[in-house]
């Protein structure tokens, strides 16, 4: 877990236009909300944001936030960044407001660790969900959840059910794939073309239409010809 303290002033203009003339004098417009309690509209000097941001993991940072200067914050996490989608610059930022005693819902990273024995084996590893959503205290939330892949072979996958969580809880279907070890698709596609094939192909070759050899002529003409030999003595 990681803590920011941000310092916020209210603001009381509104619309597109105020905006962006908050944001041409490197202010974030932003909004507090949480607890049955009304929405303030604030706004943040984009350098004080910095910190919040090289936490690294800003979804699971706990911020005392702060407004017009009050010795004492409100406790918050980050609930949602818009950005402009050409310069991805920050162009407003959501806080909600928490208790430390409630437990919240809140997404967190997965790492992979390890060596699957499967990519030895000639298989890819695919990471399949990079994040899950976890329901703790916010005290408790964990900076990333690390998951050993050591014992993967080929075929086999790690669920999320096999995720060792102790302070919090992992919330998502118990058997939703986070990461497996496949074959190449090439040699899947080699392996089900030879399946048929062997299939149809018979164990051993008929001997129906086979080119008689030359004894074997000369054997089957001996034995037409003994009776004959018989009836006329």
């Amino acid at each position: 877990m990681h803590e920011v303290t941000l310092s916020a002033r209210r603001r009381e203009g509104r619309g597109k236009e105020q905006a962006k003339k908050l944001r041409d004098n490197a202010q974030i417009p932003g909004v507090v909300y949480g607890h049955g309690k009304p929405a303030v509209a604030i706004t943040i000097n984009s350098q004080d944001l910095l910190p919040l941001f090289r936490a690294g993991a800003r979804d699971n940072t706990i911020i005392t936030l702060k407004l017009d200067g009050a010795d004492k914050g409100l406790t918050a996490i980050v609930r949602d960044i818009q950005t402009e989608p050409i310069f991805n610059k920050l162009t407003h930022i959501d806080f909600q407001e928490i208790l430390l005693t409630e437990k919240i819902k809140v997404p967190v990273h997965i790492e992979l660790t390890g060596e699957a024995p499967g990519l030895k084996e000639g298989g890819i590893i695919e990471h399949i969900l990079h994040t899950v959503e976890v329901s703790c205290l916010p005290t408790d939330i964990p900076d990333k959840i690390v998951l050993d892949v050591s014992g993967l072979k080929l075929g086999h996958s790690l669920h999320i059910s096999d995720i060792a969580a102790e302070k919090y809880q992992v919330l998502g279907a118990p058997t939703q794939p986070i990461v497996s070890v496949f074959a190449p698709r090439a040699a899947e596609e080699e392996t089900a073309a030879a399946a048929p094939a062997a299939a149809a192909a018979p164990a051993e070759p008929e001997l129906i239409g086979r080119k008689k050899t030359e004894d074997e002529e000369l054997a089957e003409a001996e034995a037409a010809a003994k009776p004959k030999a018989k009836e006329k003595k």
